[in-house]
């Protein structure tokens, strides 16, 4: 089940390098969805169009007031600029393709979540501080993220499936399907950006400031199934939540992979959907049943029944030679139709709204 996984290094963006600067303001205009000329209108004329493409090439850097002109118009601090807002951080670069994103792709991305961490932060601490007045909006910190499941660590088969019980528990989600892993993720305190990835990436996490889980997803339809998409974000969960040992000959993509399976479709529902622990063969008909009801692709469901020899390797090897290689995208086989899709930003939106409507 080949997935990939991209991880800011944390050292890759230690000080602003000539161009960085010129990369975060292209970055905030876009996330912003704004034109040069939208940018130019919301700074009140302070800055000319041809500025801000100047600064955007690169070509020269925006004095002080200019600085903080843009800086209010995209809603931002002047930090986020120089790179010191948020350390988003994962001391790891990686894409099992192989495929190397390169210096400038990895400094976008980079800076698009400084930017959107940071927006969010500030909703979050707006919305809270109208809650709860005087004294207590002082106190306000932003909420730790507390991983249930710390120091649960992961190098066999069987770790991963009890890491994905325990999560489970811990999250009081029970053993049956989770309509909407994205939902469950957010109510739990796990950031999701949807933005749209390189080729080869379909997510990456991250931590901003060590303290803050961030998750980002390409969500677009044109490039992943819905199975897919809720495959990536339950391997990225795997990522922040567990621990894996410092062993070089641990496949920790692999790792992830079977915790993702495991959350999605736990063991023990594998086994009583199936009838048993053992099975000859396993049906097309009956396993696009159980995507359609787990969300879950049939190459995953394989994967798993194998995983668990709940099928002979003659039979799994069938399966992916016969069938899943020939309709990799599982065409024809049945779809999860329950909708995956993030609220939470969304909804610390309508209520900033309510609240300057009220004022």
């Amino acid at each position: 089940h080949c997935h990939f996984c991209l991880f800011l290094s944390d050292n890759l963006f230690q000080g602003s390098t000539n161009n960085s600067f010129s990369i975060r303001l292209r970055e905030a205009r876009l996330m912003m969805k704004l034109s040069m000329d939208k940018l130019v209108a919301r700074t009140n004329g302070a800055i000319t169009k041809q500025s801000i493409s100047r600064y955007e090439n690169g070509i020269m850097r925006p004095k002080r007031d200019a600085l903080r002109a843009i800086a209010q118009a995209l809603n931002i601090s002047e930090e986020y600029f120089k790179g010191t807002n948020l350390k988003i951080d994962i001391p790891m670069l990686r894409t099992t393709s192989g495929g190397k994103l390169s210096e400038e792709e990895l400094q976008s991305l980079e800076a698009r979540l400084s930017f959107w961490a940071e927006q969010y932060f500030t909703k979050e601490r707006l919305v809270q501080s109208v809650s709860k007045p005087d004294k207590e909006a002082k106190r306000f910190e932003r909420v730790i993220f507390r991983n249930p499941i710390r120091g649960t660590k992961v190098s066999t088969l069987e770790d991963a499936i009890h890491a994905a019980d325990l999560l489970r528990e811990q999250w009081h989600s029970g053993d049956g399907p989770i309509a909407s892993i994205l939902r469950l993720i957010e109510r739990k305190g796990i950031k999701i950006l949807s933005t749209e990835l390189p080729d080869g990436v379909w997510g990456m996490s991250t931590w901003a400031d060590k303290y803050h889980p961030l998750i980002v997803l390409d969500m677009r339809p044109t490039k992943t199934t819905i199975e897919r998409l809720r495959f990536t974000a339950a391997h990225e969960l795997a990522h922040l939540l567990l621990t894996f040992p410092a062993n070089p000959e641990l496949d920790v993509e692999k790792c992830c992979n079977k915790f993702a399976g495991f959350f999605l479709f736990t063991k023990q529902a594998l086994i009583e959907e199936m009838g048993g622990e053992k099975r000859d063969e396993l049906l097309l008909e009956e396993m696009i049943d159980l995507k359609e009801v787990y969300g879950i692709s049939i190459a995953a469901q394989v994967h798993a029944a194998w995983d668990i020899r709940m099928i002979s390797r003659e039979h799994y090897d069938w399966w992916f030679d016969e069938r899943l290689k020939k309709n990799r995208l599982e065409e024809g086989w049945g779809e999860y139709k329950f909708p995956e899709t993030i609220g939470r930003e969304k909804r610390l939106e309508m209520r900033i709204n309510e609240i300057e409507r009220r004022k």
